[in-house]
């Protein structure tokens, strides 16, 4: 007990001797306090207080970080600038879409006169495979007849029952990729109808894990 009292007070001793003639240097080293009148090699890594002569906290300096804390660290540093420079393009995106559509109304209309347009293209493929199939129908039939009446087919009549089945079959893939297309309308302004009520809530250039659903509007019936 007597040694450590005989410790302690050599140490403030020191500590104040050091004091009076300027800055010192205050360690922890395993629990203890140890302070020096300039920075030791071999205790600069663990950190330290810089104190003035009147014993005041001047500086603070680190401890050197760990090789795994430094690769944390450096992983950390470039996923947030990953994350800022997402931030600049979506901002980017959101001023564009924004000189576009003001409202979801406004995207609403756009979406119905797009869908509107491929529906009628639809609608024509549709009517030309009924008429298609009429004139098929009847060339079928015609050179039905020419085999019940024991005659060759000619090869023109043959021609164009193929050209009547190419045709329909074009006008089907036609109807399929107009359907694909109606879809692919929906599914795209359906984004953007999305992101222009997380702009009605939150800052241009908000990445879409930022965003509380919760808080946007309620989308209309």
């Amino acid at each position: 007990m007597f040694r450590r009292l005989l410790v302690g007070a050599t140490l403030s001793a020191l500590a104040c001797a050091s004091l009076a003639a300027g800055n010192v240097y205050r360690f922890n080293v395993d629990g203890q306090v140890v302070i020096k009148d300039s920075v030791p090699a071999d205790l600069a890594p663990l950190g330290y207080d810089v104190l003035n002569s009147r014993g005041m906290l001047v500086k603070r300096v680190p401890r050197e970080l760990t090789p795994e804390e430094i690769a944390e660290r450096d992983r950390l540093k470039a996923e947030q600038e990953a994350r800022n420079v997402r931030i600049e393009q979506r901002k980017q995106k959101d001023k564009d879409l924004m000189r576009i559509y003001s409202t979801v109304a406004d995207v609403d209309r756009a979406l119905q006169r797009k869908s509107d347009e491929v529906i009628t293209q639809k609608d024509l493929q549709a009517r030309r495979i009924t008429d298609l199939t009429e004139k098929l129908e009847q060339a079928q039939q015609a050179a039905a007849n020419t085999e019940r009446r024991g005659a060759a087919v000619p090869e023109s009549l043959v021609d164009e029952i193929r050209h009547y089945q190419s045709a329909i079959q074009g006008a089907e893939v036609a109807i399929r990729e107009l359907e694909e297309k109606l879809e692919t309308l929906n599914h795209d302004y359906g984004v953007i109808r999305q992101r222009l009520r997380v702009l009605s809530v939150y800052p241009e250039g908000t990445l879409p894990e930022d965003v509380d659903n919760s808080r946007l509007p309620a989308l209309n019936p």
